[in-house]
């Protein structure tokens, strides 16, 4: 039987000079490059698990959301043997604060800006959201 997992995130940006970065952490376990996300705790919402995951593995907080509705990526992985369908709402946002990661969870971390974000990201899925996010940028 599969197993349901949802997450929720940030994809964190900031304007530097006219341009916009998106901030990358680099996952310990997996090594993957991705946004920060995590599972929410009890009573929580979807954007309070967000942004403390944020603040957790990042130190950065919520300057302004770019937009209300989150973006999501589904995919699948196995765990133990079991087959996990997981989704992950992201919140696009313009974030600030000093850089200081989590150790036991974040291997590494960095601004990056766009189009080279979308080379850095690991999977397809964190690909399609950097282009998803690019669109909405050049509307705001």
């Amino acid at each position: 039987m599969e197993k349901e997992e949802e997450s929720f995130g940030v994809i964190p940006l900031r304007k530097e000079r006219g341009r916009w970065e998106v901030f990358l952490i680099q996952h310990r376990r997996s090594g993957y490059w991705g946004f920060p996300k995590g599972h929410a705790e009890p009573n929580e919402t979807a954007q309070q698990s967000a942004f403390r995951e944020l603040k957790e593995e990042t130190n950065l907080e919520l300057a302004s959301l770019v937009q209300e509705e989150s973006l999501s990526e589904q995919y699948y992985f196995m765990l133990e043997g079991q087959r996990v369908h997981k989704t992950v709402s992201y919140f696009v946002a313009q974030v600030k604060g000093n850089v200081r990661l989590q150790k036991q969870e974040i291997h590494d971390g960095k601004w990056v800006a766009f189009p080279e974000a979308i080379h850095q990201v690991t999977h397809q899925e964190g690909k399609a959201l950097l282009i998803q996010v690019e669109n909405i940028l050049k509307s705001v």
